[in-house]
């Protein structure tokens, strides 16, 4: 049980007692012919010191069973997070390898990926490069024709409009 609880209920008993002992005081200084009230007011206190001294200790008791089985409680999550904690450890390690072997693989797909374009380069890539060269030659020759006749075009539309003046 809580320490404060109990020193709460240790300083409750203690007080009974010291207002029993006030009680059984002013009872004792009763005339003689009241002992039957005497009698039947100590027993009467007797026996609430008596029940209220059980009730404390059941109440103790209660609150330690209360505790125990907290406690017990706690023991058992625990023993389950050490058990799912295997499992969980089981789980997250597979997955780690799964990664791992996802990972390879896609190192491997990169690397013969660029032994492809490696392979590729070196065997069309000459014939790319001058197949460029000649396309850009001819584009050049394109070009320059073209310049020339829009060239001549303008030539002949200034001739024309100045024959006209």
């Amino acid at each position: 049980m809580d320490t404060r609880i109990r020193d709460a209920i240790d300083e409750s008993i203690k007080e009974l007692k010291n207002m029993q002992d006030k009680v059984e005081g002013f009872i004792d200084d009763l005339p003689d012919d009241t002992q039957e009230i005497k009698r039947a007011t100590k027993s009467a206190l007797d026996h609430l010191g008596t029940v209220l001294t059980k009730v404390v200790d059941q109440a103790g008791n209660t609150a330690e069973e209360a505790q125990l089985q907290a406690h017990l409680g706690v023991m058992e999550a625990k023993d389950k997070l050490d058990a799912s904690r295997v499992v969980l450890d089981d789980v997250l390690a597979r997955s780690a390898e799964e990664s791992k072997k996802i990972l390879d693989e896609v190192e491997l797909k990169q690397h013969l990926a660029k032994m492809e374009a490696q392979d590729f380069w070196e065997e069309r890539g000459s014939k790319l490069a001058e197949e460029f060269q000649a396309s850009a030659a001819d584009m050049q020759d394109l070009a320059e024709k073209a310049a020339s006749e829009l060239s001549s075009a303008f030539t002949q539309w200034n001739e024309q409009f100045k024959s006209r003046k």
